[in-house]
């Protein structure tokens, strides 16, 4: 067989939100056969592995360091509370990660509590998560209502080929209502929202 490509294959993919907007400036690590490295990915949430020696394995890993408070406000907090207490359930697996802020693989009340420590101010950053977690595009999740566990990482065995669509969802820990997407995509964010109507006892109060 006629090799072409002079035994050399390269990894690519792209990095984006659930919706679609891309991310820049995510590490991606490759670690495999003679290569060790990493790169940013570009403006547009692009990386590019090349010239790698065919054959050998490869495994791929991304990271984001970011200011925990982007993309998280209250609004995040009541959408989580809302599913705890089964009002209105977080209606994709993503959603539910972004919302596990402990790492406990399950969303409690505890939860609740390390998203209001970082908006409050006590603290400025999750005790046992990152800012940002990632999955795997092509990782099918046994049950979306539990996505416990994903794949965040790519591991190729005995490469011989090009993998051009080494793709990741990026998420981002607190953010449930995908306001992190506006920001990275330089749009305003609607914060309208739809009337509610508050019931309170009509009780006189003494000055003070």
């Amino acid at each position: 067989g006629l090799c072409t490509n002079n035994g050399k294959i390269k990894i690519t993919g792209n990095v984006y939100t659930e919706e679609k907007v891309k991310v820049s400036d995510t590490k991606v690590k490759i670690d495999g056969g003679e290569t060790e490295g990493s790169l940013m990915t570009d403006k547009e949430g692009t990386y590019s592995f090349e010239g790698l020696t065919m054959y050998n394995d490869y495994y791929i890993s991304p990271t984001k360091e970011g200011n925990y408070l982007e993309g998280l406000t209250t609004l995040d907090l009541v959408l989580i509370q809302r599913h705890i207490l089964g009002i209105k359930k977080l209606d994709s697996p993503y959603k539910m990660i972004a919302a596990d802020a402990n790492n406990s693989k399950s969303l409690t009340a505890s939860d609740i509590v390390e998203l209001r420590k970082l908006i409050l101010g006590v603290n400025d950053k999750l005790s046992n998560n990152a800012s940002w977690r990632f999955v795997d595009a092509a990782f099918k999740f046994d049950d979306i209502h539990n996505p416990w566990p994903f794949s965040e990482n790519l591991n190729y065995e005995v490469l011989e080929t090009n993998m051009t669509t080494s793709d990741f969802i990026a998420i981002k820990l607190g953010d449930v209502n995908g306001s992190v997407a506006e920001n990275l995509s330089g749009k305003t964010q609607n914060r309208y929202a739809d009337k509610i109507n508050l019931n309170i006892n009509d009780i006189t109060l003494p000055a003070g």
